[in-house]
């Protein structure tokens, strides 16, 4: 969402990643209509924008804004947006993948441990932890930027090829850290959503 114009008492947003169809437009004219401190609301679908009067002695800009910001959340007869759900469903698989790779490491590290290493566990845990890590995050947005990758490339050439099962355990870790933000992050707009929706 971004902001367009902005004047007392009045707020032009635009919504690039909105499909403003007939139905979004009456939810979100329905949703603020009903809003105390909202005085009135003009959808523009076909430039994807809002605008909003509201009662300055009812409603801070600051609070319009946190109101308007929740429909870039909408989707066409949907509550939440179909890419809500695909993040939702894509962290689960990611959570998975490191779990699977969590329990590798753990006996690679105990064979090593006990003294009886087996080479060929090592390798599944080094390339299964390195899909893990590649196949995280958004392709659109650059995988290779993801601090787990960067950390895999880092260690690995730091390191050496004999350590890999270091470097996969070090990027595991990282990407662990990631998917606890990615679902805090998952959450509070779930959260967002869910509060506008109370009034």
């Amino acid at each position: 969402m971004k902001i367009l114009h902005e004047i007392p008492g009045r707020v032009r947003v635009y919504y690039p990643d909105l499909k403003m169809s007939p139905n979004i437009c009456r939810q979100i004219t329905y949703s603020l209509s009903a809003r105390q401190g909202i005085i009135s609301v003009r959808t523009e679908p076909r430039i994807s924008t809002v605008v909003v009067y509201y009662d300055q002695a009812a409603l801070s800009f600051d609070q319009v804004i946190r109101i308007l910001s929740v429909f870039e959340l909408y989707d066409d007869g949907q509550l939440l947006s179909r890419d809500f759900w695909q993040q939702s469903a894509s962290l689960r698989r990611a959570v998975q993948r490191s779990a699977v790779s969590g329990v590798l490491l753990t006996m690679s590290y105990a064979t090593h441990f006990l003294q009886h290493p087996n080479a060929l566990l090592d390798v599944f845990t080094t390339i299964f932890t390195g899909y893990t890590v590649l196949s995280h995050g958004d392709r659109k947005q650059g995988r290779i930027r993801h601090p787990d990758i960067i950390t895999a490339f880092i260690t690995s050439f730091a390191l050496g090829p004999t350590k890999m099962t270091e470097v996969a355990l070090t990027s595991w870790i990282v990407n662990a850290l990631e998917l606890i933000q990615d679902y805090h992050q998952l959450n509070e707009r779930q959260q967002k959503m869910l509060t506008q929706t109370a009034f």
